[in-house]
């Protein structure tokens, strides 16, 4: 097609597109943009971390605290971060302009207080998800805020008391 046509052509159908960003984007009722975890929510558990495909979700265990970060420039925006998040803290929101000059300015972080070993003083999970798992399991609540290592240590001494040919 030459140049001449496609100036006609042009010309007869007009614009097609948004003058974006001077005019508002194009955005439907369906649309899913970026993720907003709420921290009032957020119990630390990591089961958005586990579930999302890109791994735009991230679990942190730093010191006193326990994190989840969110990269939105690994997002895809599925929403299975939402739909396996057990308290609803994550809602998926209709945003989707981030631009940042640096990599950081994509980066989102939720953080809670740690829960330690009470046994060995290990880092086991955020402090509010090991209390809500403790009254609501009250069968093994024993165990609760005992990180797996000291758990497995436990049980076998216990089996080996009850048992002792077996040990």
């Amino acid at each position: 097609m030459s140049y001449l046509k496609l100036l006609k052509v042009a010309s007869e159908v007009g614009r097609v597109t948004r003058r974006y960003p001077l005019e508002e984007g194009l955005v439907t009722e369906y649309f899913r943009g970026a993720i907003r975890i709420d921290p009032t929510r957020c119990w630390g558990c990591g089961a958005c971390t586990l579930a999302c495909p890109p791994n735009a979700l991230s679990f942190r265990v730093d010191g006193d605290e326990v994190s989840v970060e969110y990269f939105i420039g690994r997002c895809i925006f599925c929403g299975r971060c939402a739909e396996v998040c057990p308290k609803d803290a994550v809602e998926i929101t209709r945003e989707f302009e981030y631009a940042s000059t640096n990599l950081q300015g994509l980066v989102r972080r939720v953080a809670q207080k740690a829960s330690r070993c009470r046994l060995c003083g290990r880092p086991v999970g955020a402090e509010a998800e090991v209390r809500s798992v403790a009254e609501a399991v009250r069968l093994v609540g024993g165990f609760a805020g005992i990180c797996p290592d000291c758990r497995a240590r436990l049980l076998a001494e216990g089996l080996a008391r009850y048992h002792p040919r077996r040990a």
